[in-house]
């Protein structure tokens, strides 16, 4: 009889300790991270996690950081603003904004094979939750009622830094094309992806010439405002072709907002102090440095 319990208690030592190891995760991957319980406590329920490689290893936690952004702003979405002050919700609007954008990124970032580009986006994603979180320091504010799981998503998103680095290690963070190549600039420095189009737009300096609306605070072109041309110019063009805003000699107090739709735009003034775009959005007005650019891409 006292052999048999010995052996039952073997039994269950034995079964608590294979448990143990099933479900935690491979130190030599969460090690890597600078948050490893978080690691941990979001892929504990994955199978297998020590017989993958690190670029699955990689590709999960990417999923796992993306289901996050996805909750972290539906929850910023869905808040009732009803209860909070006016400087509070303009820093929450802030912050849907930017929630939405750091989906964006990590959508980007796992149909992504570049390690540069995945580390850039990802980098993306950081900054805009250090940037919602600005939104409210600007007013004097503690991070306004902040929930738990904005505070995990930040950690989620600076673990996922950490292993795409480790991941891209054997051949080094650097951008490889798919035929194997490395980036490369030009013979007349721009990058190889600027189009010949857009470098010859760049470097005769014709664009102004062959603009496809004209700003003139004087009446002399099609709009008087950065805005209004702007505006007109998203129902105007169509397919992939850049579009050329030419903007004339003045000082326009605007503060403009490019969207992220808003794609192949391209600005052209008169020169150096001769076009002059200046706002005056400021934290002392009630504006959040988030949205007070003067020339801005909104997301």
């Amino acid at each position: 009889m006292h052999k048999l319990s010995q052996l039952q208690l073997f039994i269950a030592q034995f079964l608590t300790l294979l448990l143990g190891l099933v479900h935690a995760a491979p130190p030599t991957s969460c090690s890597q991270t600078p948050f490893p319980e978080v690691c941990i406590h979001f892929l504990d329920t994955a199978v297998n996690l020590e017989e993958i490689t690190k670029l699955s290893f990689r590709d999960l936690v990417l999923k796992v950081t993306m289901d996050q952004a996805v909750r972290a702003h539906h929850l910023v979405s869905t808040m009732d603003f009803g209860s909070f002050d006016e400087r509070a919700k303009l820093a929450w609007t802030d912050c849907q904004e930017l929630y939405e954008d750091s989906v964006h990124q990590l959508n980007r970032s796992m149909s992504s094979n570049d390690p540069v580009d995945t580390q850039t986006w990802l980098s993306a994603a950081i900054a805009n939750h250090q940037t919602c979180q600005n939104g409210f320091i600007d007013f004097n504010m503690s991070f306004y009622n902040l929930p738990s799981m904005l505070g995990n998503f930040s950690k989620l998103v600076r673990n996922s830094l950490a292993i795409n680095k480790a991941a891209a290690a054997p051949t080094g963070l650097r951008s490889i094309k798919s035929d194997g190549r490395a980036r490369r600039l030009l013979s007349d420095g721009f990058p190889e992806w600027v189009s010949s189009a857009d470098r010859k737009l760049l470097q005769t300096g014709e664009a102004a010439a062959g603009a496809d609306l004209v700003v003139a605070q004087d009446g002399s072109g099609n709009f008087k405002t950065i805005t209004d041309a702007l505006d007109a110019a998203t129902k105007m063009r169509s397919g992939s072709k850049r579009f050329i805003i030419h903007v004339k000699k003045g000082v326009y107090n605007e503060n403009i907002k490019v969207k992220k739709t808003m794609r192949n735009i391209m600005f052209v003034g008169d020169g150096i102090s001769a076009t002059v775009v200046t706002g005056s959005k400021n934290q002392q007005d009630g504006s959040t440095t988030f949205s007070s650019a003067t020339f801005g891409k909104v997301h």
